[in-house]
């Protein structure tokens, strides 16, 4: 989907209108207005050099090609190709344990807890990232850790 420069600067400008009027009314000085909108006017640019340097590349599946862009036909040989038991989904992980004890204890946890497993270890967040996620104390998730960890222990 390509950028359209003059509709996006439309509209652009048309929300700056509203928000100049509303920082007016707020008591905001014209100063900080000014550096607001320049700041929003260089994404508005980013965005427009990204869009216009990027295109979607096609579901391989339905590989046409006639069709297709230069750039996928070019990059074609570098797609991959996945086996078709190899586990999918956000608890992949999981199945791809080799210790049968430890499977079993993983796949027992709930799914908030599993969640939680998987935010830390393999999406590397810290505990207060997740905390403020979930909207509850670094403590409660540390307590959550700590349960998990008996769980995995005695299992």
């Amino acid at each position: 989907m390509s950028f359209h420069y003059a509709r996006e600067k439309r509209k652009f400008d048309k929300e700056w209108e509203q928000l100049h009027r509303e920082y007016v009314a707020a008591g905001m000085d014209e100063n900080a207005i000014t550096k607001m909108k320049a700041f929003d006017w260089g994404w508005f640019c980013s965005r427009r050099v990204y869009a216009n340097h990027t295109q979607e590349l096609p579901e391989e599946s339905s590989f046409d090609e006639d069709k297709h862009s230069t750039l996928f036909r070019k990059f074609a040989a570098l797609s991959v190709a996945f086996e078709q038991h190899q586990p999918s989904g956000r608890y992949a992980w999981v199945e791809s344990i080799e210790d049968e004890k430890l499977y079993q204890q993983l796949s027992s946890l709930s799914k908030k807890d599993l969640e939680l497993v998987t935010l830390i270890a393999m999406d590397g967040y810290r505990q207060s990232e997740v905390a403020r996620m979930w909207g509850c104390s670094r403590n409660a998730i540390y307590k959550r850790i700590q349960k998990i960890k008996r769980i995995l222990r005695n299992g």
